[in-house]
Formats: structure tokens, sequence, C-alpha cells
């Protein structure tokens, strides 16, 4: 059953005959009925479809740290919120395709934090037993207790990690057990952004390398 909603010139909501109304970004839609395809799916449409797939499986599988790492992106009250924000992001920009025309998510273009503040320029990650060590280029308009550095190890067939304020950026470095990491069985990769604890931002991530 369809509404008129304010009178005679108002919007039309709901299904009247075989077309339904909605209302979208402001507008008042009318389609008619979907019609079954009868086509096969071409290539790129089956590429597309497995872009997708892959694309929202990594994402889902770490929603946590994109749900953190994207939440100063996402605008208050929008239907796309800090998780659909990164799975735009792996899906256009992240993924690339193998010899046999497989996508995956190349880790060096993932961006798992993300925001407006100036990134490190760079960063090396050590692994000696269970003792994580970064050092990083400090940025002297970071020279504030405020800004912490964030951490993720990102496991792209396993468990990922998020540890946030571990060091201040003035630091340049820092070091801290991770009881357990040396025994892993499969690779970590690390990114660390700047987080503004005061006001409230990120910046972009920075890939620091593999352990």
């Amino acid at each position: 059953m369809a509404i008129l909603q304010n009178g005679p010139n108002g919007p039309i909501t709901g299904k009247f005959g075989s077309v339904s109304a909605y209302i979208l970004n402001g507008q008042n839609v009318v389609r008619g009925p979907k019609r079954k395809r009868t086509s096969p799916p071409s290539e790129s449409e089956l590429l597309n479809r497995n872009k997708q797939k892959v694309a929202g499986r990594f994402a889902g599988d770490n929603s946590y740290i994109f749900d953190f790492g994207y939440q100063f992106l996402a605008e208050k009250g929008s239907r796309i919120g800090a998780f659909q924000l990164a799975q735009r992001h792996i899906f256009k920009e992240a993924l690339e395709l193998d010899s046999e025309n497989n996508p995956f998510v190349n880790p060096e273009k993932l961006v798992v934090f993300a925001g407006q503040l100036t990134p490190l320029s760079s960063c090396e990650v050590n692994l000696q037993g269970d003792t994580i060590a970064l050092k990083w280029t400090p940025n002297i308009q970071y020279d504030y207790s405020t800004y912490k550095i964030n951490l993720a190890l990102v496991g792209l067939e396993g468990q990922s990690h998020l540890m946030t304020s571990i060091a201040e950026v003035q630091q340049g470095a820092c070091t801290f057990q991770f009881n357990g990491i040396s025994r892993k069985n499969y690779d970590y990769h690390v990114y660390v952004c700047i987080w503004d604890t005061l006001d409230g931002d990120f910046s972009n991530s920075t890939y620091c390398g593999v352990i």
C-alpha cells in the first residue's frame, strides 16, 4: 500500500500497482518492478564480485580495527560509517590481482588508520623474541605529550591486534613485550599512526614492514 504524505502535492512512499516509491537523498523516487536477468554475468562483473567478496571479508575480519582507525573520517549521522569507509578504501585502493586474476589485499597499499594529521615519514620494526621494537623519524610539529603512537598488527590470514597510545611521537622509538609472538605461524604486517589524544584526530597509517 502506498502512502501519500502531506496532501496531494506531497511525496508518495510504498507500493502501488506494479511500482514502488521511496525517498532517496530528499528526492521522491518511483521504480518499476525488477526484471529477471537472462544473460550470464560478464568476466568483468564476476571479477568485480570477487573483489567485493575479498574486500568485504577482509574488512569484516578486521572490523574492530577499522571501526577505530576510521572513526574521525566518519561523519556523524551519515549512513556511511567508519567500517564502510574502510571497506571502500580496501576495494578501490588496496586490492591487486595475482597471476590467475584473483584479487588480494596488498598490505603496502592498505591504510589501517585514516585522518587529517601529517603521517610519519618513516617507521622501522624489528622483532626480537617476544619484544617488538619500533623506530621512527619524529616530526617537530608533534613535540607534545598529547600526540601518541597507535599500532596495528594485521595478519592477512590470521588474527590481528590493535594497541593504542604505546608511546609519544616525540620519543622516536619504543619497545614493548608481546607474549607469544615469537611462536607465531604467520606474518604480521605492522602499521602505526599518530593520534592527537587532546583534539581527536589520526594521521593516515604508515606501513612499517612485516614481522
